[in-house]
């Protein structure tokens, strides 16, 4: 009890569910409780979460929307931190694209698309959000995001929140340095290039 206190302290007292049915926040419908669940709207809160957990030694899990996620029947003995609808905004800049982390690979590509910007095409059939896709430089039909990502913000387990280059990502076959150093995807800019709408469409459609 003085953890669920303490998270919603932290996050909001609607934001924290105690034995939370995992398969309700999975694509395959499946998974056991989880101890806690938490659905932070702030990069604050999510450092606070994770300052919390390890300060007392509790164990926790990042999620997103769940796409392809297995859960036991058995659940999760710790913290789930779902970072999906509550920090997924998407704005656009010229040929930049800016989103937050649990933004979905698909409405990030459709205001590519009504924005008329090329370079999103691949991704919006990849059924998970951003961060996820930042985390595994997620890829598909020749295209992958170290391809079109220009920066990222992360936070450290530690609590620092950093602003790293698409070159400091390490992007590589399924991996980056996020998923290495087990950092958090808080969000990035992707930067595109302008083209006709039609040819958009079609691309993705295809």
């Amino acid at each position: 009890m003085d953890l669920y206190k303490e998270l919603c302290a932290i996050a909001g007292a609607d934001a924290v569910a105690v034995n939370e049915p995992m398969e309700r926040h999975t694509t395959f419908r499946i998974g056991g409780p989880a101890d806690w669940f938490v659905t932070p709207s702030r990069t604050e809160e999510v450092r606070g979460i994770i300052e919390l957990c390890r300060q007392q030694a509790v164990p926790y899990y990042i999620i997103g929307n769940g796409s392809n996620l297995l859960v036991g029947d058995k659940g999760y003995r710790g913290v789930i931190i779902q970072v999906y609808r509550k920090m997924s905004g998407i704005s656009t800049e010229g040929e930049r694209i800016c989103a937050q982390a649990g933004a979905l690979l698909s409405k990030v590509a459709a205001a590519a698309y009504s924005a008329g910007l090329t370079g999103m095409e691949f991704a919006s059939g990849i059924p998970g959000t951003l961060g996820g896709a930042l985390r595994m430089n997620a890829g598909a039909y020749g295209g992958e995001m170290k391809h079109i990502v220009e920066s990222a913000d992360i936070l450290t387990p530690e609590g620092e929140v950093k602003t790293l280059s698409v070159e400091e990502l390490g992007m590589g076959y399924r991996t980056s340095v996020i998923s290495r150093n087990d950092y958090v995807a808080l969000g990035a800019v992707l930067k595109l290039k302008r083209g006709e709408q039609e040819q958009i469409r079609a691309r993705m459609e295809e």
